[in-house]
């Protein structure tokens, strides 16, 4: 078989069936990159510290583009504004967050609509119980966290003065009777604001940073979601073009065995009107074709001598041409 395969035309096959197989490969490979663009992964320019102002806007919903922005705000802490929120898990204990407005200072002309100066709702951390919850710092504090979109409200629960069900920036309207942000900023750092913000260089959060509050246990949240799933319809394709290219393969080795199937049985692999009979001198089947008047070797075999040929010839037909040629038309004399 591999002589066979050493032919010119199973090679040129061959060729053939590696620059389909590249392409189809190509083609996976194009698909499969498709795929993993299509995921939602971390963006790492959201965890550098930016402007609550050069993120969103008083007013404005805070939409998927505009969330987990690790953002820096200044501002007093409203003495009477702190509530629970319960049910918050922290590394696997349930607890409560702790939540209090953080009113901006000279940001009532940032909203057409607001009567008074705006507020943010921040999660200054998270406590075991409700009587370790300490009180807020006095005094303007800069506070460094993550910009979440606001919760949807839930209803009442029967939950003990003092507690909400979730942080809603409209819940949480209402209950302070004050304009705040549509969305949150959970804490991660805290510090008087006439002192130097804890950032680096490149705007990420030094890793000292940490809440003016004792008690208080820094909020571990990553940006969400992080979906690094691969997209299913787009990984299906990848797979379908590789297994065409292996099909490629396939076709040129199935070309290979049947022309070596062909050289070793020629007689199953054609079909006429008529006998055919075996020569021992070329060791090769041979037929007589009635509407050319002449005989065929199977295969391209080569033409058997004249007179074996005129002996075959006489004693299938005496009268009929007896001059055998082989399958490319051409007689031997």
């Amino acid at each position: 078989m591999l002589k066979t395969a050493l032919r010119p035309r199973s090679l040129a096959f061959l060729a053939v069936a590696l620059l389909v197989a590249a392409l189809f490969v190509s083609l996976s490979m194009w698909q499969l990159n498709a795929s993993l663009r299509s995921t939602t992964v971390a963006d790492p320019a959201k965890d550098r510290v930016s402007s609550l102002q050069d993120v969103t806007a008083p007013g404005e919903t805070v939409t998927s583009q505009q969330a987990d922005h690790v953002v820096s705000v200044e501002g007093r802490y409203r003495a009477d504004s702190t509530v629970l929120v319960p049910g918050r898990l922290q590394d696997g204990a349930t607890g409560y967050w702790v939540v209090t407005e953080l009113v901006i200072p000279d940001s009532r002309g940032c909203w057409d609509v607001a009567d008074s100066d705006l507020g943010l709702a921040v999660a200054r951390g998270w406590v075991a119980s409700p009587e370790k919850a300490p009180a807020a710092p006095s005094g303007e504090v800069r506070v460094i966290g993550r910009l979440l979109p606001t919760d949807a409200p839930l209803p009442d629960q029967n939950l003990p003065a003092g507690q909400v069900g979730s942080v809603s920036s409209a819940q949480l309207s209402n209950l302070w009777d004050a304009p705040v942000y549509s969305g949150y900023v959970a804490a991660f750092s805290e510090n008087p604001a006439a002192e130097l913000a804890p950032v680096t260089k490149d705007r990420a959060l030094e890793p000292s940073a940490g809440l003016m509050s004792a008690g208080l246990g820094r909020l571990q949240i990553d940006q969400q979601p992080t979906d690094t799933s691969v997209h299913a319809l787009n990984l299906f394709y990848a797979i379908e073009w590789v297994v065409f290219a292996g099909f490629a393969f396939f076709m040129w080795w199935r070309f290979v065995r049947d022309e070596q199937l062909r050289r070793e049985n020629p007689e199953q692999y054609f079909y006429f009107e008529g006998d055919y009979f075996w020569d021992e001198a070329e060791q090769s089947y041979y037929y007589w074709d009635a509407e050319d008047r002449c005989y065929y070797y199977f295969d391209d075999q080569p033409a058997v001598a004249q007179q074996a040929r005129a002996d075959a010839a006489r004693t299938l037909s005496p009268h009929e041409n007896q001059t055998p040629r082989s399958d490319d038309g051409a007689t031997d004399d």
